[in-house]
């Protein structure tokens, strides 16, 4: 189901420890693409997924978003609840861009 691909990413993202490990990684976008593809997801769909959260995200909320995702291992589902409606809303956006990304079949589509 399209609709599942936020829930789906949320999933892939929950157990993300692997990546809180790794040095030298400063830019967002790669820490949360990295963080998608350590959980089982594809290079081009985890890109395709945090292109989307980059392009409706505002700055500030995508930094914040990569910190508490790739790096402090927050679940995605529970960090999203912590968001005000505001930002939440543009976490409904950018699901809006996720849906064109194509997930694996693991997530049983």
């Amino acid at each position: 189901m399209r609709a599942m691909t936020l829930a789906g990413w949320a999933l892939a993202t929950a157990g993300a420890g692997l990546l809180a490990g790794c040095g030298g990684m400063k830019d967002g976008h790669d820490q949360l693409v990295r963080t998608c593809i350590t959980e089982g997801e594809v290079p081009e769909t985890c890109s395709c997924i945090v292109d989307a959260m980059e392009a409706k995200l505002s700055a500030d909320l995508f930094k914040r978003s990569a910190v508490a995702i790739a790096r402090e291992k927050r679940p995605v589902g529970d960090y999203i609840l912590s968001l005000s409606d505001e930002e939440k809303m543009q976490f409904f956006e950018a699901e809006q861009e996720m849906e064109k990304c194509e997930l694996s079949a693991t997530e049983g589509d």
